[in-house]
This record gives C-alpha cells, sequence and structure tokens, in this order.
C-alpha cells in the first residue's frame, strides 16, 4: 500500500521544485527589455525551460495532492483553503495563456529593436510576476493549511 507520508514528502518536494525556477524567472524577464540579439536566444529559452520546470512541477503536485485525498479523505477539496488554492491556480493560468504565450510569441519571432519588443517585454514581464504572485499564495495558503506546529514561541534563544 502507498504511504501518505511518502506521499505528503513527495508532494512537498514538488511544491519546492515549482517554487525554484520562477525565483529566476522574474530576472530574466527583466532582462528582456535591455537585451540585444545574442542575449535573447539565451533569455528565451531559460524563460522556457523555468516554465517547463515549474509546469512538470505543478503536474507532480496535482497528481500527488489528488492522491493524498484518495487516500486519506476526498471531502477535504471542499474546505476552503482547496478551493482557495485551485481558484489561484486558475489565475495562474490564465495569466500564463493570456500574457505569457502571447508575449513570448511576439518575442521569438521579432528582434530586440523592433516597435513591438518593448511592449511584448513588458508584457512577458507582468507575466511571470503574475505566476510568481500566484504560486507563492498558493504556498501561502498551503503553509497557514498546514497541521504543522512550529511552535515558534516556545523556542528559547539562549
Amino acid at each position: 500500500m502507498i504511504e501518505y507520508d511518502a506521499v505528503k514528502i513527495f508532494h512537498a518536494l514538488a511544491a519546492v521544485a515549482a517554487t525554484g525556477p520562477l525565483l529566476f524567472a522574474p530576472w530574466l524577464s527583466a532582462q528582456l527589455k535591455h537585451c540585444t540579439e545574442q542575449t535573447k536566444p539565451l533569455l528565451l529559452k531559460g524563460l522556457a525551460f523555468t516554465d517547463r520546470f515549474y509546469n512538470v512541477a505543478g503536474w507532480g503536485l496535482i497528481l500527488s495532492g489528488i492522491l493524498m485525498f484518495w487516500l486519506v479523505d476526498w471531502r477535504r477539496s471542499f474546505e476552503v483553503w482547496f478551493v482557495l488554492s485551485v481558484a489561484i491556480f486558475v489565475l495562474d493560468s490564465v495569466i500564463e495563456k493570456r500574457l505569457r504565450e502571447p508575449a513570448n510569441l511576439v518575442l521569438e519571432r521579432t528582434p530586440p529593436q523592433a516597435e513591438q519588443w518593448q511592449a511584448a517585454a513588458r508584457q512577458i514581464h507582468y507575466g511571470v510576476l503574475g505566476q510568481v504572485l500566484c504560486t507563492s499564495a498558493i504556498l501561502l495558503v498551503m503553509l497557514l493549511h498546514s497541521q504543522l506546529s512550529l511552535k515558534v514561541l516556545d523556542l528559547k534563544v539562549f
């Protein structure tokens, strides 16, 4: 039988894997405003890599979350923390489809000196920032919901 705690550890590791690349994505997208023809492929490949890594880790999160519900109690999917997380995830997906993907197509097809470059670079940067905020919000909801008791006030510094 599958152990719930093992799935929970995998779920936590997938969450870390999903948020990790998003730490670099805003820096990469900000660099697009001032890039040259030589740095353009590297920056776009870096953004594509962070997005791909984020999506794979996201699927790991989704599948391990489903497995955790199946192992323990599927009724928890109606709790506020879960519904809020799903709503934020949907917002994240909308941001990706409406901002990042169209801007990425423009950036791939045009040189950095083109008129539409700055607008597309700004749009993809806003999309990346939106996804970072959504992912951080989901992580915050999960941490606030977590049943771990940290007992910060009981710690003794000296």
